[in-house]
């Protein structure tokens, strides 16, 4: 890679200049480097930042202690903030040490951190007698797993609740194996530990920063894995394809018994009529969904999922058959009312609701990308995050991808074909069992909504039309109609592995789905874009009951 591209990179993340500031400018550069390898860069060039700033800590904290300075050319060799910490503790340790005898304990330090990552456990219990507080986590309870294989949906989940009170996180190393290491390269070590035993070394250089490091860690690597899986689930609104009509209608359902609104809007978004019904009559879906037949409207908007799920349900079963349906997210509509102005104004919230649906399904990406990011609630456990910074990391993944998709078509348009390190735009891969994205529902026996009315109904087996309503790190969550919602874990949206969800589905997407499981006791319904099962034979510990185990359990975690 050009290093004179690389220098500017490294002086513009320096200056502070943003990263999209500094893409559009590559693009055109002749040398310029792809937006793709930008975000990359930018972000290890980021990490490179924060390694400066700890290295810069260190000497000031070893002047301040009257220290001499460490080399240069060994703090370089530290590949983390960590292990400069390392090399900080191993200093004072052994004054004496030579820089090939401290880069022993650093190795120490490095090695005891891998053996508390993969044979280390965390276990975490009741810190409360509350049972309430303790319910919300229950199934945090009672675990005792290796850091390194934490997924980060939970470790995201422990923190919230350590925060509140609720548990109590404890690890447990491996000292044994950190001792053994230790005894290994006694001989390499400085004469300073002669009077030092391998128990003593490890609590000095190891023990006393392993608890907070390795919490650092965790954070970072389930932050990080949120924020990616947020910037898929936000690059998936994009994907919605917008609706072409001349006259649409649409209808927002409020909380519990509140009326139910609706407007009818022309083809940009012009609202035409609107009005509000009670929702009470024997018969008042069959008779709103006749008064917007009658209004002219093409097609019908409904929120992708609604907490007034027994009214949804009813309109959707009157409009069966008689008009097309678009489901739309209802994330952020707060935000999205806000910036309502003119004649709009004057509707009442929840018409000015429906009208935002309606515009939704015209304008997908004007309509999203008119609202903060940060507001529409992608990222798990969100508000444990800060809000600028998911804000400020979807719109950058967001403004790459334009970017990206815009170079991938100058290359493609000047007959060079798409470029290895380009995103060229692509249908999402078809899931087995004929389940695509962009199929109409048929071919295969669906059960209608008026065959299941509730979980009760539900059986291992049946194929059912859904709507995906959030895509999350570990799946997707499907309105099938009912009180609960189902999750399709990743692993059942192919035969081949998939990613993330957003790679197969978008919020919206009618999909039919196959019932894996269904725990009546706790709502729980597993789900499988996979209508037929072809993977083969599996052994039960991988079987559906396992897997259902863990839909249940990653269910638990997501907070919508």
């Amino acid at each position: 890679m050009p290093g004179a591209a690389l220098r500017r990179i490294a002086e513009a993340i320096d200056a502070g200049r943003e990263v999209l500031e500094v893409a559009r400018e590559e693009l055109g550069r002749v040398d310029g480097l792809p937006p793709s390898v930008l975000g990359r860069l930018y972000e290890l060039e980021q990490r490179r930042m924060r390694w400066k700033a700890a290295a810069q800590e260190i000497t000031a904290r070893r002047a301040r202690d009257g220290l001499p300075a460490l080399p240069d050319a060994l703090l370089r060799e530290m590949a983390t903030p960590t292990a400069l910490e390392a090399l900080d503790r191993a200093a004072r340790l052994a004054p004496s040490a030579t820089a090939i005898e401290l880069r022993e304990y650093v190795a120490i330090w490095d090695a005891c951190f891998q053996l508390a990552r993969r044979d280390g456990e965390l276990r975490i219990t009741a810190a409360t007698e509350d049972a309430a507080a303790v319910a919300e986590f229950e199934d945090l309870l009672g675990r005792a797993e290796a850091p390194a294989a934490l997924p980060a949906h939970r470790w995201l989940a422990a923190r919230r609740a350590e925060r509140l009170g609720v548990v109590r996180l404890e690890f447990r190393w491996p000292t044994e194996a950190m001792h053994d290491r230790i005894r290994a390269v006694t001989l390499k070590l400085s004469r300073d530990e002669t009077n030092r035993t391998p128990e003593q070394l490890c609590e000095l250089l190891v023990l006393r920063d392993l608890e907070p490091a390795l919490r650092r860690h965790l954070d970072e690597r389930s932050e990080g894995e949120a924020l990616t899986a947020a910037a898929g689930a936000y690059a998936a609104l994009f994907r919605i394809p917008p609706v072409i009509a001349t006259r649409l209608g649409a209808i927002f359902f409020g909380r519990g018994p509140r009326p139910v609104s609706w407007v009818v809007a022309d083809g940009g978004g012009a609202a035409l009529e609107s009005g509000t019904d009670a929702g009470v009559a024997d018969d008042w879906a069959a008779a709103l969904v006749a008064r917007l037949q009658a209004a002219g409207i093409e097609v019908l908007v409904l929120p992708a999922s609604s907490p007034a799920v027994d009214r949804l349900r009813d309109v959707e079963r009157a409009a069966e058959g008689k008009l097309p349906i678009v489901r739309i997210p209802t994330a952020a509509m707060r935000e999205a009312k806000a910036a309502l102005g003119g004649p709009d104004l004057e509707l009442p919230s929840s018409q000015a609701a429906a009208l935002i649906l309606a515009r939704r399904a015209l304008d997908p990406v004007g309509m999203f990308s008119a609202v903060d990011p940060a507001s529409l609630g992608l990222a798990e456990y969100q508000h444990d995050l800060d809000p600028e910074r998911v804000s400020r990391y979807l719109r950058t993944a967001r403004g790459l991808a334009e970017l990206e998709a815009q170079r991938a078509a100058a290359v493609k348009a000047a007959g060079k074909g798409t470029p290895a390190d380009g995103v060229s735009p692509a249908r999402p891969p078809t899931p087995p069992g004929g389940v695509s994205p962009t199929e109409p529902l048929g071919s295969r026996p669906v059960l209608s909504l008026s065959t299941i009315s509730s979980i009760d109904d539900l059986r291992p087996g049946m194929i059912l039309q859904g709507t995906i309503t959030t895509l999350t790190q570990f799946g997707a969550f499907v309105n099938l109609g009912l009180r609960q919602e189902g999750l399709v874990h990743v692993s059942e949206m192919a035969d081949h592995r998939v990613a993330q969800a957003a790679d197969v589905v978008r919020p919206g997407q009618q999909v039919r789905v196959r019932v894996v499981d269904v725990d009546r006791s706790r709502n729980r319904i597993s789900l499988s874009l996979r209508l037929q099962d072809t993977r083969g034979p599996r052994s039960p510990a991988a079987g559906t009951r396992a897997k259902a185990a863990v839909l249940r359990e990653l269910d638990k975690f997501f907070k919508k």
